[in-house]
């Protein structure tokens, strides 16, 4: 009776040429996850202009406005930088205004005497306004003020300004916390310029701390980049652990 041959085990070439396969695919899989994008559900929104950053001069025909926040339409109110001159007695008084644009609801942090209250990174709305505190709520402030004999505040870079809003594209129009990144250029019979850089809302209502940023959680996809790029170290490792020796002739 005829017997079916047994299968003859692998050659060495044979076995070398699966491992490589085996190495190629663990390899492909490692660097076709990299490009895998990651995706996360951001509570702060940012509009980053720091590529083109917006310059705002304390004369008559500088502006900026936000025009970006959310519930614009009927009744909701923006932030505008305005800058202005005007002639008086002893010199001529140049200044950058930012001010409640609309009927809506809109507070900015200002200091008691009617400035823009620039602060730190890492502040709040609940840090920097209340009670003892030196900041209070109001729908204008002064950015930056200049004449002949002086100048308010002194320049400053990359500080922050705290404002709140309220967004009525919402049922019960909810109030949302933000900032926004800026510096003054100022000194004496000079008009000012402000210079804008980012602002940023949040939008659970929640306190925004000034300069925070949304950091993505690790995605599912991103996880199953890591693990493949593990995989695919490992099995270049398990590779050349057990591949056949050469044989010299």
């Amino acid at each position: 009776m005829k017997q079916d041959a047994s299968p003859s085990p692998p050659t060495a070439l044979e076995s070398r040429d699966c491992d490589s396969s085996k190495l190629l695919s663990l390899l492909t899989l490692a660097a076709g996850a990299v490009v895998v994008p990651q995706t996360s559900n951001a509570d702060i929104i940012v509009t980053d202009l720091s590529s083109h950053p917006v310059t705002v001069v304390g004369n008559t025909n500088s502006s900026f406005l936000l025009d970006n926040l959310p519930g614009l339409g009927a009744g909701q109110a923006q932030l505008r930088f305005q800058g202005d001159a005007r002639s008086a007695r002893p010199a001529t008084s140049h200044s950058v205004r930012a001010s409640r644009v609309g009927f809506g609801y809109l507070r900015m942090a200002t200091d008691k005497q009617g400035f823009v209250l620039p602060v730190a990174a890492g502040k709040t709305w609940g840090q920097v306004v209340g009670l003892g505190l030196p900041g209070q709520s109001s729908i204008t402030g002064f950015a930056a003020v200049a004449n002949m004999n002086m100048h308010t505040p002194d320049s400053f870079d990359n500080l922050y300004m705290l404002f709140k809003f309220k967004d009525n594209s919402l049922p019960g129009s909810p109030v949302r916390y933000a900032w926004l990144n800026f510096s003054v250029a100022n000194a004496n019979g000079v008009p000012p310029t402000v210079t804008i850089f980012r602002y940023a809302y949040d939008d659970t209502g929640a306190f925004i701390a000034t300069g925070a940023v949304t950091i993505p959680e690790p995605a599912p996809l991103a996880l199953l980049a890591f693990g493949a790029l593990t995989l695919g170290a490992k099995g270049l490792r398990a590779w050349r652990r057990h591949r056949p020796a050469s044989h010299q002739s």
